[in-house]
């Protein structure tokens, strides 16, 4: 049986003492004013908001060890000023120079510490896999080439290894890489997804960014996601 509060009108007069009126502004502008039609905007952005995270953490993992993978090789060949001997593939642990600059000495440290209370309690050492969950999105995005001679270095010695299917100006990946990086900002800070033509725009961004890592990952990718179904049941406004 329904409940009276799961009609709209009524869920609206009970979310309303509990939402910012900022908060609720967006979905209150597209929808004219409505309230009814609010509140299903608000519980449709929710949804979809789920299906992006969702599609957002297949292609974060993907992009991750893409990337992770050919640094460890390349870390390998850079020799220590000390020892004069190959550094440990594991660049998380034993980072050459240029990538302590690029990741960032606080960023790294952050991780050893998040890393630490997320082990503590099993009583092991610190491993690759427990740092390299600890690093951001945005540490893959800005390794991507720009115009710093040393993500230029590191994408011609390294990482253009972790997209062997591209085929276009590596400018263009990292255009999408950084659309991408920008809708998982807004998802992570609960932000509205109204318009779903840029969704759309990013959904495209990580189907090609996927297959040039992967084929058959983008292919997996587009069976098991869920953006494309909440978009076709967006709640009818005059603004898509």
């Amino acid at each position: 049986m329904t409940s009276s509060v799961d009609r709209p009108a009524d869920l609206y007069e009970v979310l309303e003492p509990h939402l910012a009126a900022t908060r609720l502004a967006p979905y209150l502008a597209a929808a004219d004013g409505n309230r009814r039609q609010a509140i299903r905007l608000y519980q449709w952005n929710i949804a979809l908001s789920g299906a992006v995270y969702e599609a957002l953490h297949v292609v974060e993992v993907v992009l991750r060890n893409a990337i992770d993978a050919q640094l460890c090789v390349w870390n390998a060949t850079q020799i220590h000023p000390r020892t004069r001997e190959p550094r440990d593939p594991d660049w998380l642990l034993d980072p050459a120079p240029l990538l302590r600059r690029l990741v960032r000495e606080p960023e790294l440290a952050k991780a050893h510490q998040r890393a630490e209370q997320a082990i503590r309690r099993h009583c092991r050492t610190i491993a690759h896999a427990d740092l390299l969950a600890q690093l951001s999105f945005g540490t893959w995005r800005f390794l991507l080439p720009d115009r710093d001679p040393g993500r230029q270095r590191l994408w011609n010695d390294a990482l253009r290894a972790a997209f062997p299917h591209l085929d276009r100006a590596p400018r263009e990946l990292v255009k999408s890489v950084h659309g991408i990086y920008q809708l998982r900002n807004r998802v992570a800070h609960l932000e509205p997804l109204l318009r779903s033509g840029d969704i759309r725009t990013q959904f495209t961004n990580m189907r090609t960014v996927l297959r040039e890592i992967d084929p058959a990952a983008e292919q997996w990718f587009v069976s098991n996601q869920r953006v494309t179904a909440a978009l076709r049941v967006r709640p009818s406004t005059d603004e898509h």
